[in-house]
């Protein structure tokens, strides 16, 4: 893979002679084996020729958008790349293209932010070196913030509701009336705690608990 998108960064570079301006990279994911990346960096390769950008490396990967930024390989790479100014600008498809998640987007788009790399999205039109494109970047954190309240709300009110109708939060307790039962009776038989937790294969602060909840 590795070699077939270095063959296509030269031969990119041999199609025309051009003045570029600009070193950029392209970042092309797709989900599946099944799906290919071959559409998009053609498209983008016309882009970048449109606007002469010189195609410095292409970051290809197959994965989930859902995915968190740690499991992408690729595009750990790209943001290492860019963090050592390898190129100024990147180019996608589209904005899901980097993440599906918000929360994610916002921490890609603020790392490259901090190191002046911008994101030009081919699908949405947007270009964060413009003005209209660097207010779509923080329109995208009032999103996620806004995204991040409303899924604490939503979960706040589930479970005030749940716990009006009689659900009980917390881990569930191992200590059955059976246990306590049988903790009782091998402690009334004269039995040290340890043996008993070792009889039941309990721990020694489970008897001790049990022994207090019989008294209770």
């Amino acid at each position: 893979m590795k070699k077939h998108i270095d063959e296509m960064v030269k031969s990119y570079r041999e199609d025309d002679e051009l003045d570029f301006v600009l070193d950029i990279a392209l970042y092309v994911r797709v989900s599946t084996s099944s799906q290919h990346t071959e559409n998009q960096i053609y498209e983008l390769k016309e882009i970048c020729k449109r606007n002469r950008w010189n195609i410095v490396e292409i970051y290809d990967e197959t994965i989930s958008g859902t995915k968190g930024v740690n499991e992408r390989a690729e595009l750990n790479r790209m943001l290492e790349d860019a963090t050592r100014k390898k190129f100024s600008k990147i180019v996608v498809w589209s904005v899901d293209r980097l993440s599906r998640s918000m929360k994610s987007l916002v921490n890609v788009l603020s790392q490259l932010k901090d190191i002046d790399c911008d994101i030009y999205s081919y699908q949405q039109g947007i270009d964060t070196s413009t003005t209209m494109g660097s207010s779509f970047f923080h329109m995208i954190g009032i999103f996620s913030e806004l995204e991040n309240n409303i899924r604490k709300e939503r979960q706040s009110i589930g479970i005030r509701r749940a716990l009006e109708n009689g659900a009980k939060f917390g881990r569930k307790s191992i200590m059955s009336d059976k246990l306590v039962k049988s903790v009782v009776d091998l402690r009334n038989q004269g039995l040290s705690m340890r043996k008993i937790a070792t009889e039941l294969n309990i721990s020694t602060f489970v008897v001790q608990k049990s022994l207090k909840t019989s008294v209770i």
